[in-house]
C-alpha cells in the first residue's frame, strides 16, 4: 500500500511540477500561463500643474478593474468602472502616513480623483478629464 502511494505522489508531482514563475510541466511540453498585464502611468501634470518630480503613478488593472498607486505621500487603490471613455473610480482607500510637506498635493490628487469622468489613452499618453472637459491628470506610460 504505501509503495503505491509513493508511486501515485511521484507520478503527480512529475506530471504537475512548476520549473519557474509561470511555467508550468505537464509531461514534457511546457505551458505558458498568462498574467493580466497591468498598466502604470507616470503623472507629469496634475490639474496643469507640473508635478512630474514628485514620482506620482496610477496602475490600472483592467481584469480586476481597480486603480492603485502613489498619490505624494500614501499608497492607493480604487475600484472603476470604464465604457469606451467613459470611467469612474470609487472611493479610493489609502495608507494613513502623514506628510507634512505633501498634505495639500495628495489633497489635490485626490480631490482630481474622484472628479475624473474621461480617459483618453493614446500610445504611451494618459489624459483623464472631468465632465467638463478640463484636463486633471496627464502622463506617460512606465515601463513597469
Amino acid at each position: 500500500m504505501k509503495y503505491i502511494i509513493f508511486l501515485l505522489l511521484f507520478a503527480f508531482s512529475y506530471t504537475n511540477s512548476c520549473n519557474k514563475k509561470g511555467t508550468f510541466i505537464v509531461g514534457h511540453n511546457k505551458q505558458k500561463v498568462q498574467h493580466p498585464e497591468k498598466t502604470k502611468f507616470l503623472i507629469l501634470q496634475l490639474q496643469g500643474k507640473d508635478v512630474s518630480k514628485e514620482k506620482l503613478y496610477i496602475t490600472f488593472d483592467e481584469e480586476r478593474n481597480t486603480a492603485s498607486g502613489y498619490a505624494g505621500c500614501n499608497t492607493f487603490s480604487s475600484t472603476y468602472t470604464a465604457e469606451k471613455e467613459s470611467i469612474s473610480f470609487g472611493f479610493p482607500i489609502a495608507s494613513k502616513m502623514y506628510c507634512k510637506k505633501k498634505i495639500q498635493l495628495e489633497q489635490d490628487f485626490f480631490k482630481a480623483f474622484m472628479e475624473v469622468d474621461l480617459r483618453t489613452i493614446k500610445q504611451d499618453s494618459l489624459v483623464l478629464k472631468n465632465s467638463n472637459g478640463i484636463v486633471l491628470f496627464s502622463g506617460i506610460k512606465t515601463k513597469k
